[in-house]
């Protein structure tokens, strides 16, 4: 699963300098405010075949976030209308 640059984006996060190229990657995200006025950052992945033969056979997606706590976040899917399904 790789993260993917997408339309909508207007961030570019780079690797922290102690990271090497095969480490770390840039990832294209889109920084917005929702209804409430809260910040949120989005990123959009893309499952390769292997993904999508371990999503199809039930096994889970991880997450895995560098670091010492665990900021607010949610993990979903779009519809075929562009509508998320969370």
């Amino acid at each position: 699963m790789r993260c993917i640059d997408f339309p909508e984006s207007n961030k570019q996060f780079v690797k922290p300098d102690s990271m090497s190229d095969e480490e770390c990657y840039p990832v294209s995200a889109y920084i917005g405010k929702n209804e409430n006025g809260h910040t949120y950052i989005n990123t959009v992945w893309q499952l390769n075949k292997e993904d999508l033969e371990a999503v199809n056979a039930g096994r889970p997606i991880v997450l895995q976030i560098m670091g010492t706590s665990l900021p607010p976040h949610a993990l979903f899917t779009y519809d075929e209308n562009g509508n998320s399904n969370d």
